[in-house]
């Protein structure tokens, strides 16, 4: 009497088309609200955040989204794990890493439109442990009219007086594998010793894999899954000069990172850093920020200094730190799949699993599986939908029982291209 009910999630490829390549958030969407200062109240507007003071991204918290406990393994918090699954269209991430106690926090708390939010440490202890997101995503719009949900991360410093080398090397990779934008936040210019804290770039090969089968993965390979890398060069003081006339910082990072000339281990150790830094992060920026302040009294205190009675050079990189962020950042994406929020705690979910097993976590095998699990989850809803909307026994005539199925077949497929994602078939006999 009925036929085969074929479901497919390709769902979040068709909510989600463009985004991935025509992604880039419109400054002046009307979706993305009314922006307000991030050193004054919510109910004042300014350009630099995409907060609106009546949408919904204008409140919110830190969630503790990934933590390390007792014995060691890793977890994500059941709060944020909730937070997430509210979230169901495309999601965009962006994360600020670096070393600890060099105003992390701070940027992201710029990004947010406020003076407060992530905490700001004014000691030598650092405030964020592990991987924490704010509550209340913010609302994007691509330039093909897509909306999609922008997600802010806090990740704890990579050289935290706790912390194992193993351990920073793990939540550095998450940060990258969760992120479709993420900013390397540093004090001062690019030397021997600034990229030499970035060797754990070259550690990463070590700790993730493409593909289940196969050897180590390379830093090329990993790079077509990375995001857009922004080096924030902060406290910044140099002249940006080279052979007698002016670059840009994008200059300056490309300089920084060309092979040096000559032999020898140590010349080679310096080299391949270098080069794994191109090759996972082939799409690259550089913004650099001069010191806020001249009082060093003021500095500890950052976050209570209006941002006004900060240095106009000040206020104006990050102008255009903040203005390239939201132009550039799109919904992440990984093989065709759209994130969303339910996908991101899958993902990460399944990143911990292989960490907290001694396994290598697998990118390919993270999505497929999450994949499976969202479409699965969307075809039960959807099986529960068809059967509840229609009842062929009380229906006499063929054409009105054709017509209820169909009715009840378009219901059920409404609801499972809504949630599904990936591109997983699934037949029934109903």
């Amino acid at each position: 009497m009925m036929q085969m009910l074929g479901l497919r999630g390709s769902a979040s490829k068709e909510r989600g088309r463009g985004a991935g390549a025509a992604g880039d958030a419109s400054p002046s969407s009307p979706a993305a609200g009314t922006p307000r200062s991030p050193r004054t109240p919510a109910s004042v507007s300014s350009p630099r955040s995409p907060f609106s003071t009546d949408g919904a991204g204008g409140g919110g918290r830190p969630l503790r989204l990934v933590y390390c406990d007792e014995r060691g393994r890793f977890r994500m918090d059941p709060e944020a794990v909730a937070a997430l699954q509210l979230v169901k269209g495309p999601v965009g991430v962006v994360s600020v890493c670096g070393r600890a106690r060099q105003g992390k926090s701070f940027i992201l708390n710029q990004l947010l439109g406020r003076s407060s939010g992530f905490k700001v440490a004014s000691t030598h202890r650092p405030c964020t442990k592990g991987l924490w997101m704010w509550s209340a995503p913010i609302k994007r719009t691509a330039l093909d009219g897509t909306e999609y949900s922008l997600l802010l991360l806090d990740s704890e410093g990579i050289d935290a007086y706790d912390q194992t080398g193993t351990y920073s090397v793990q939540i550095f990779s998450l940060a990258v594998l969760l992120s479709s934008m993420f900013i390397y936040n540093q004090m001062g210019g690019i030397d021997e010793a600034a990229l030499d804290r970035l060797s754990l770039v070259t550690e990463m090969t070590k700790h993730i894999r493409v593909r289940a089968n196969g050897g180590r993965t390379t830093a090329s390979e990993l790079g077509q899954f990375s995001p857009i890398f922004i080096w924030l060069l902060r406290d910044f003081y140099l002249d940006l000069v080279e052979n007698d006339r002016k670059i840009t910082p994008r200059d300056y990072l490309e300089i920084a990172l060309r092979p040096l000339e000559g032999r020898g281990k140590d010349l080679a150790s310096k080299n391949e850093i270098r080069e794994s830094i191109r090759a996972l992060f082939p799409d690259r920026e550089c913004f650099t920020l001069v010191r806020p302040l001249n009082n060093e009294n003021e500095l500890q205190h950052l976050d209570q200094i209006p941002l006004e009675k900060m240095r106009p050079e000040f206020q104006a990189g990050l102008d255009e730190l903040t203005r390239f962020v939201f132009e550039r950042t799109r919904p992440k994406q990984v093989a065709g799949t759209i994130m969303t929020g339910p996908v991101l705690a899958g993902v990460t979910q399944s990143f911990l699993d292989a960490i907290n097993n001694g396994a290598v976590p697998t990118i390919s095998s993270s999505w497929q599986s999450v994949e499976e699990a969202e479409c699965r989850r969307a075809y039960d809803s959807a099986t529960e939908i068809y059967m509840s909307s229609f009842d062929g026994s009380k229906i006499a005539e063929e054409d009105a029982l054709r017509d209820a199925h169909e009715a009840a077949l378009r219901k059920a497929l409404d609801e499972y291209n809504n949630a599904a994602v990936g591109n997983r078939y699934f037949t029934c006999p109903l």
